[in-house]
């Protein structure tokens, strides 16, 4: 995701500008030659102390999709990091999604599939997430001036391949159910979900838009 969007931007902006991406594992970036010569990748755990050659580095920081990586407990590190990366008055930018508020906290077993998957998954995995909703008020307490917050449902187009992305995702955490009775269930309502979604069953969920400036002075 990091390559691929820096990539575009390196075909769209001119050469002078750099462009950094950063992930905590180097893994899956493609080979250096695949991207223009002004895009760097690195590793970059952004819950740890923030390197010092990295601080006040940047015009904009662009963050997307870590509802599966913070919690309610690190998230006010994470923009605290974010922002001291920012040189005064750049920005900060967090693309969300929000798709766990538009399901209940406990299914029951008349529900379809992806109902009980999502509301498992929630409680198993991702029960510290409501600072999604609330980026605005971490961004202040960062020291940023919220300029935007916005949630948008994305066109159409993108409901088979954002659905197809979780039922992806959602398949290795099976392999992290230690009860087997319990992991055979989650593969079954797993391949029901998939099937659904292959008819064309998908979630509306939100983007969520927050962006902050950091003050000039």
């Amino acid at each position: 995701m990091v390559s691929i969007w820096l990539g575009e931007l390196s075909r769209e902006l001119p050469p002078s500008v750099a462009l950094d991406g950063f992930d905590i594992s180097d893994e899956q970036y493609p080979p250096e030659d695949w991207y223009g010569e002004n895009v760097s990748l690195s590793k970059l755990d952004i819950f740890q102390p923030l390197p010092e050659r990295l601080v006040g580095r940047y015009d904009v920081v662009h963050l997307r999709f870590f509802m599966t990586v913070a919690t309610d407990d690190n998230i006010q590190l994470a923009v605290d990091n974010l922002t001291a990366m920012l040189k005064p008055g750049g920005s900060l930018q967090w693309v969300e999604r929000d798709w766990l508020s538009k399901f209940p906290n406990v299914a029951s077993k008349s529900d379809d599939p992806h109902t009980q998957l999502t509301c498992y998954l929630k409680q198993k995995f991702w029960s510290k997430t409501s600072w999604i909703n609330d980026l605005p008020s971490h961004f202040q307490q960062a020291g940023l001036e919220v300029l935007a917050h916005v949630a948008e449902s994305p066109l159409p187009i993108y409901r088979k391949p954002w659905n197809d992305d979780n039922m992806m995702g959602w398949a290795p955490i099976a392999d992290r159910i230690e009860d087997e009775e319990e992991r055979e269930w989650f593969k079954d309502l797993h391949a029901k979900a998939a099937t659904n979604a292959a008819r064309g069953w998908y979630v509306n969920w939100d983007l969520i838009v927050c962006v902050g400036r950091k003050p000039v002075a």
